[in-house]
């Protein structure tokens, strides 16, 4: 179990017991249980959106204003399920949570196989730069730093993710 639980958390020990499930410890945490449910399913919603109007999501350049004008300016003016109506056309609605929870485990890596295919065959967005100083550190190792460019500074992290995996 430990071995398992470091190969999907990355972590020695999880800051929870092993298998524990969290008790809801009030009423008031049902409603925040809900509310992530809520949230969880808006976020399925809105990604299925993008990537039938835009076919991807990493590096979209149109994602953004698209969120900040329908989601983040109205802020609490207007309800959730108005906000995915703003930008979606349509409001909330479980199936695409529901349709990625019933994917097997076989489907899904599928899935990740094919969007990966297709990231692959888009070009890569020009690599601007940050005008800031970045060191990646894993403790006291420096897994990559900006220090000559922030292109070897990827290429540097890049190498170490492969080098883990």
């Amino acid at each position: 179990a430990r071995k398992m639980e470091k190969e999907i958390l990355g972590l020695e020990v999880s800051p929870r017991p092993l298998l524990a499930i969290p008790h809801l410890l009030s009423n008031d945490s049902a409603c925040s249980y809900q509310g992530y449910l809520l949230a969880h399913m808006a976020v399925y919603q809105t990604r299925a959106f993008f990537k039938e109007q835009f076919g991807y999501l990493a590096d979209n350049p149109a994602i953004g204003p698209m969120l900040a004008e329908h989601y983040w300016a109205p802020g609490n003016s207007i309800t959730h399920d108005d906000t995915l109506r703003n930008l979606t056309g349509e409001g909330f609605n479980p199936a695409y949570l529901a349709n990625a929870c019933n994917l097997s485990a076989i489907d899904a890596w599928e899935d990740a196989l094919l969007q990966i295919k297709k990231m692959e065959s888009r070009n890569k967005p020009v690599v601007q730069s940050l005008n800031a100083t970045i060191t990646v550190v894993d403790g006291k190792n420096i897994l990559a730093s900006n220090k000559i460019s922030d292109e070897e500074m990827c290429n540097q992290f890049e190498a170490y993710i492969d080098n883990s995996v």
